[in-house]
Parts: C-alpha cells; sequence; structure tokens
C-alpha cells in the first residue's frame, strides 16, 4: 500500500527551490527562495505518519507538526519525529540548488553567483566562491552536479559549465570554464559518463588490410553528458575548445531532465524526459547518443521536469511532471507501471531517493517522503506507450501564460520573483473552462484519419483472435 511518510509544507510567503538526501542517514537540506537553507532530521515510519507545516520563514523558522489525524502534536514530542537542526541565510537571493558532497559536507549556489561548500552537522561554511563574471552578464546558477573531485554548476542561460575542484581541506578553486554549450542556452542536467562499457573502436591503419589494428579504448573519467534547448551534449570537462564537443541530432523538444535506467557502471541506457510529455531512451553501444532510439509517452503536454532511478538496479525510473503526478517506469518493458498525485496544480520539479532508498517528490510548496510498494503494479497504468514516429497525434494548443511580472519592473529583474510569482497564481486558479476551436480538415486528411481507424479495428480484432488461440480445446466440438 502506498502512502505519505512525511508531508512538508509551506503556509508562508515563500517557495522551496531545491532540496537533497543526505546519503547516510534519514536528513535533507532544502533550499528556499529568500536564500535560506535548512538541515532536517526525521524519523518516521508506517505507524507514524507526519505532516510539517511551515507557517514562517526567516529571521525565525516557525512550524507545527500533526499526526495522521490531523491532531496536532505537542511542542515536547515534536523531537521524536522531526527535528529542525539548524537555519540560516545561506544566500542574499534565492537558493538555486544544493548536493550533498559526501556524509560531512554540502555545497548550494545561489542567485548572488556564490557556491558556498559547508558542513552537513551544523551548516558552518568551510569556502565560497563568488562568479563575478556571471553578475556581469546577468547568468544565474541553474544545476548543480558532483562526481570524483569536481563540482560542476550549469548556468540558466549562456550555456557555460563552470568545473570546480576542491581538496581534502575543502577549498574551492576554478579549474576550467566551458562556454557556448547547448546554443547558449540553459544547462538543465548533468551526469557523469562513469560507466564501464562506454567503449570506442579506434582504427590504427596499418601498411596493407591485413595490418590494421582495431583497439578498443574506454572513455575517460573526465567526460560528461548533458541536456540542454533541443540536445544531448557529451564533453570533457578539461577542455577549453568547445568545437570538441559531441552533439546529438535536434530533437525538435527542449530536453529538460537526464537519468541513466540503473545505477550500475554497466548500464548505459539513457533516459530524456521532454517538454512534451514524451520520454525518450539512449543507448551508448547504438550510436554514441548521436540520437535516441525509441519514445514512450507519459503525460500529454506536460513536460517530464525531473527523474531519478530507484537505486534498486531493478530497470525502472521516476518521473516528476507537470501535471502533479510522479510515474514509476519500467525501462525494460518501456511501460508505467505506478502513478502517484504529489500535488494538485504543482510541478513536481525535485525527485531524489533517501538513505532508506524511498521516494521523496518535492514542488514550490511541498516535499514528501513516499513508502511506495514496487511489486503491486497498477492495473489501469495504459497510458504510457511506445510512439511510433510515423505516426502524428494531433495536440489541442493553449494559450501560454507569461512568465513576466506585471506591474513596475526593476532595472534588473529578479527571475526568481517572477517564478514565484507565477507559482502564486496558479495556485489561486481554478479549473479553466475548456476553449473549443474550429479545425478545418481537408477531404485528404479525413481520409487517412479513417483509414487509421480501420487499421486499428483490424488489429484489435486480431489481438482478440489470437488470444482466443491460447485457451483450452480439450473440450472443443463438445
Amino acid at each position: 500500500m502506498d502512502s505519505q511518510l512525511l508531508n512538508i509544507t509551506l503556509d508562508c510567503e515563500n517557495a522551496i527551490f531545491t532540496m537533497a538526501m543526505h546519503p547516510a542517514k534519514n536528513q535533507m537540506l532544502i533550499g528556499f527562495s529568500t536564500g535560506h537553507v535548512c538541515c532536517i532530521d526525521y524519523n518516521i515510519m508506517e505507524n507514524n505518519k507526519i505532516k510539517m507545516v511551515f507557517t514562517k520563514i526567516g529571521k525565525e523558522f516557525r512550524y507545527t507538526l500533526f499526526n495522521e489525524n490531523d491532531d496536532e502534536i505537542e511542542a515536547d514530542d515534536m523531537s521524536k519525529y522531526v527535528n529542525l537542526l539548524w537555519k540560516t541565510k545561506r544566500h542574499e537571493k534565492s537558493c538555486r540548488n544544493v548536493i550533498y558532497l559526501n556524509e560531512k559536507t554540502a555545497v548550494s549556489v545561489g542567485s548572488d553567483n556564490y557556491m558556498k561548500l559547508f558542513k552537513c552537522e551544523n551548516g558552518k561554511i568551510l569556502d565560497k566562491y563568488y562568479f563575478e563574471d556571471l553578475d556581469k552578464l546577468q547568468v544565474k546558477p541553474n544545476c548543480l552536479f558532483t562526481f570524483n573531485e569536481y563540482i560542476l554548476m550549469g548556468t540558466e542561460e549562456k550555456g557555460i559549465v563552470k568545473v570546480m575542484k576542491y581538496d581534502s581541506q575543502y577549498k574551492l578553486e576554478m579549474f576550467n570554464e566551458l562556454v557556448g554549450l547547448h546554443n547558449g542556452d540553459s544547462i538543465n542536467k548533468i551526469e557523469a559518463l562513469s560507466k564501464n562499457n562506454y567503449k570506442k573502436v579506434i582504427k590504427k591503419t596499418g601498411k596493407s588490410k591485413v595490418q590494421d589494428e582495431f583497439i578498443t579504448e574506454g572513455l575517460s573519467i573526465h567526460k560528461f553528458i548533458s541536456v540542454g534547448q533541443t540536445t544531448v551534449q557529451i564533453w570533457d570537462c578539461r577542455w577549453k575548445d568547445i568545437t570538441k564537443v559531441q552533439s546529438s541530432e535536434d530533437q525538435e523538444d527542449e530536453l529538460l531532465s537526464l537519468c541513466f535506467l540503473n545505477d550500475d557502471e554497466n548500464d548505459s541506457t539513457l533516459f530524456c524526459g521532454q517538454g512534451q510529455g514524451v520520454l525518450t531512451f539512449w543507448q551508448y553501444g547504438m550510436n554514441e547518443y548521436n540520437d535516441q532510439i525509441g519514445r514512450i509517452k507519459i503525460s500529454k503536454n506536460e513536460g517530464i521536469e525531473s527523474l531519478i532511478p530507484t537505486m534498486l538496479n531493478n530497470n525502472r525510473i521516476w518521473c516528476g511532471c507537470t501535471d502533479g503526478f510522479v510515474y514509476l517506469l519500467d525501462g525494460k518493458v518501456k511501460r508505467i507501471v505506478k502513478k502517484i498525485h504529489h500535488e494538485k496544480y504543482e510541478d513536481v520539479s525535485l525527485l531524489d531517493i533517501d538513505y532508506e532508498y524511498r521516494l521523496v517528490s518535492g514542488s514550490m510548496n511541498t516535499i514528501k517522503v513516499w513508502s511506495i510498494d514496487q511489486d503491486e503494479e497498477e492495473q489501469d497504468m495504459s497510458d504510457a506507450s511506445l510512439e511510433d514516429d510515423s505516426s502524428n497525434d494531433s495536440q489541442s494548443s493553449s494559450d501560454d501564460e507569461s512568465d513576466i511580472v506585471s506591474g513596475d519592473e526593476e532595472d534588473e529583474p529578479n527571475s526568481d520573483d517572477e517564478a514565484i510569482a507565477s507559482f502564486k497564481k496558479s495556485m489561486e486558479e481554478k479549473p479553466q473552462n475548456i476553449q473549443v476551436q474550429e479545425i478545418k480538415i481537408s477531404n485528404k486528411d479525413l481520409k487517412k484519419i479513417s483509414k487509421k481507424q480501420q487499421k486499428k479495428k483490424q488489429q484489435e480484432l486480431k489481438r482478440k483472435q489470437e488470444s482466443l488461440k491460447h485457451g483450452i480445446r480439450k473440450f472443443e466440438g463438445l
């Protein structure tokens, strides 16, 4: 039975921008739109489901705990379930991203273009680095990724990746910078190409064909893969010249998220979430990630903003969508096996796995820790299907909501304020009336549609006939 073990909700003027789960205990970091960061320790089980409601986030943090019957938990008993270990004003503007480097340290970046490395136990800053050039360009951080001694930060514009390194004393230093990735657009997600079966075959030409040699060479541990705009790109974090970057074919839709099927060094199956609700899968051995090899429909016209493997090496991944749902996909059979409702009218832009391998979903107003029975599959999960590239599904168009905040604009508008304003507007909106549009279709198109419908009926009839062949024939003719 699926259930919410911990529900963290904001009931104040603020928004959740990022979260990270501790690798060795039930602890999480949360970054807010005001630049505050807090660390929460939790002890939850099936028999003590908790709801945590923040009523104030600022110089003072105020929150209330409720049990599963919505009864308020007394202050003396709060520490049995949830502890606010520490809180701080980490960044002048919003906290854009935070990740754990290891069990003892973490790093955050903010809209003030500071990267700050700190202790997990008390939030004490060990070192910080200011990206002055990004301030001059009016570019903000977007994503973080850490691998070995590297910390990679992708920006929301200009296609910039800052490659940082830290030593045993946790001192930050700039190692390299790549500029102009993904046609100078946003870097949405970065992953390491740390797989054993990433091999390239190199031909060494001899004096004759008999003397030609083919050498299999593994990829460098400095290679990374990223998604942004409409492409997947592979690059080396030591490169200065981005003309060496290997870019995929144009996918004709924005790539928002990225993850591998399994947290396994021998699995190179890659999944990318797109803006129109389609999940594409890629294989390095097929074409070195030059193009997708298949598509799966997850949620029509809803962006797949977050992806994460279950970490159980069971060929399954979680997909967080803008429709407020999280979908569990079986990557081998390419179908959805479970669907859980995070929150209505909220984009599931954050996904993580906690220390006990439980799913954690997050949006701008809510974070939930789940208890999911992955062996129990839902029977009505027929929405996801392999998409035939030759078929063109007609899609209803709707007017896009403007991201620009109305009213007096400042000289340097803050994109975080715009995001919060847009979020508040969507939370206050009621379901809109459906507008019917007249669509003109030619006779030629009508014939195509009727042919497709006839073909579909024939396929359904054929499947029914095939299913009858597998019935018991012992009493046939009696």
